[in-house]
C-alpha cells in the first residue's frame, strides 16, 4: 500500500443564514504508488473549527506510520497540526453552493443509490426526516447558506457522506474571511507528559494505558497516533498548542524507550482466544519458549519471564508476544515501574491511551 502525499491545504469558511461559522477544509494530494503524479483538490472535512480540526488530527496520525507526507518525505504531525491550524485562522470565503440531492447510480453521484439508508438514518438523528421523501422521490435543490443543516447532516464530520460529493475547491473565493482567531498558549503554560513505556523489541512497545496498567504491546508509530487523535486532540481543543508542544515529547519517549526488564512476568491465556488463529499464535509461543512440543497444544494459562525469551529464535518470539492482543497480563517490577502521579485527563477522556503523568 503506498502513502499518500499532500501537496496544498486550504480552509473555507462561511456564515450561514442562521448566522453559524462553519468551515470546509480542501487538501490537494496524489497516491505515490499511482502515476502518473497528478496532485488534486478534495474536500474532506465540513462542521465547526473543532469539528474540522478533530479531521485533521485523523490525518496527523496518519503521518506517524508515514502514510501520509509530503513530496519531501516524512511529515511530522505536530506540524501538520500547526499548517491547518494557521490555514483556520485565515480562511477564504466559501461561496453559496447550489446542490441537487437525488440519488442516482455513479461514484461521484452527490447520493449514491446504495446509501438511501444510511441518509435516512442521518436524517432522522438531525429532525429532518421529513425531507427524505422528497430527496428519494423527486429530488431536491439545496443552498449551502440556506440549507446549512440539510447539508451538513449528509456531508458534514458526523455525516455518512464525504463532502468532496457537493463541494470543490473551485467553490472557494480569494478573499479572505474575518473569523475569531486562536493563538497558541505560551509553552511555560502547558505540563508536559512523562510516558511510561518499555521497548519489547526495536520496534514494539509495552506501554501503560489511562488506568495506570500496562496493556499490550503496540508499535510505536501506533502508540504515537493513538495520542495524536487522543489525549493530544482533547487538550488541544482547551490548550491550543498542547499539541505541538507535547507530540515531540510522546515521540522521543517512544523512540528512545528502555528494554523491557528481563524480570517482567507474562501471563498468557489460551482461554482468552476468540479466534482459531489467536490459540494457534498461544502455541507457537508455547513452542517457542519450549515449553510444551511441536505436536502438544498450550495449557489453557501458563506463565514465563521475559529473560526466558532467548536462543536463536528469540527475536521472533518476542515479536510474536509484542503482537498478541487480549490474552497477556504483563507485571512489571515495581522498581522498573515507579510510582507515576495521577493520569493527565483530557476533558473527554479517551480510553486504551498512553498514560502522562
Amino acid at each position: 500500500m503506498g502513502a499518500t502525499v499532500t501537496t496544498g491545504k486550504c480552509a473555507a469558511a462561511f456564515r450561514s443564514n442562521e448566522g453559524e461559522l462553519l468551515y470546509i477544509l480542501f487538501e490537494r494530494s496524489y497516491e505515490k504508488n499511482c502515476y502518473p503524479h497528478t496532485d488534486h483538490w478534495s474536500a474532506f472535512a465540513f462542521g465547526t473549527r473543532e469539528e474540522v480540526l478533530r479531521r485533521a488530527f485523523v490525518g496527523a496520525s496518519d503521518c506517524c506510520g508515514g502514510m501520509l507526507q509530503s513530496r519531501s518525505g516524512d511529515i511530522k504531525p505536530e506540524n501538520y497540526i500547526e499548517s491547518w491550524k494557521q490555514e483556520l485562522n485565515r480562511p477564504v470565503q466559501m461561496r453559496d453552493v447550489v446542490v441537487t440531492l437525488k440519488f442516482e447510480t455513479g461514484w461521484r453521484a452527490a447520493l449514491p443509490e446504495d446509501a438511501n439508508e444510511r441518509v435516512l438514518s442521518v436524517l432522522q438523528r438531525a429532525g429532518l426526516a421529513d425531507r427524505f421523501d422528497v430527496v428519494r422521490n423527486e429530488g431536491i435543490t439545496a443552498t449551502l447558506y440556506g440549507d446549512t443543516g440539510l447539508l451538513r447532516a449528509i456531508y458534514g464530520v458526523d455525516g455518512e457522506l464525504s463532502p468532496w460529493r457537493v463541494f470543490t475547491h473551485s467553490d472557494t473565493g480569494t478573499v479572505p474571511i474575518d473569523v475569531p482567531p486562536v493563538r497558541n498558549v505560551s509553552a511555560r503554560e502547558i505540563d508536559l507528559p512523562s510516558p511510561r513505556c518499555f521497548a519489547i523489541d526495536a520496534d514494539v512497545r509495552l506501554v501503560a494505558g489511562d488506568d495506570g496498567k500496562w496493556s499490550d504491546g503496540v508499535w510505536a508509530y501506533s502508540a504515537l497516533a493513538q495520542y495524536v487523535t487522543g489525549p493530544a486532540l482533547e487538550r488541544e481543543l482547551v490548550q491550543p498548542g498542547f499539541a505541538k508542544a507535547t507530540i515531540p515529547v510522546v515521540r522521543e519517549a517512544l523512540r528512545n524507550a528502555a528494554p523491557l526488564p528481563k524480570d517482567t512476568r507474562i501471563t498468557v491465556r489460551r482461554t482468552a482466544c476468540k479466534e482459531d488463529h489467536h490459540r494457534r499464535a498461544v502455541d507457537e509461543l508455547a513452542r517457542g519458549l519450549g515449553l510444551i512440543g511441536e505436536r502438544d497444544q498450550a495449557a489453557d494459562e501458563f506463565t514465563f519471564l521475559f529473560s526466558d525469551i532467548k536462543g536463536e529464535d528469540a527475536d521472533s518470539v518476542r515479536y510474536r508476544v509484542g503482537s498478541m492482543r487480549d490474552v497477556l497480563t504483563w507485571d512489571v517490577p515495581e522498581t522498573a515501574a515507579p510510582e507515576v502521579a495521577p493520569a493527565l485527563q483530557p476533558v473527554s477522556a479517551t480510553q486504551g491511551q498512553l498514560a502522562f503523568a
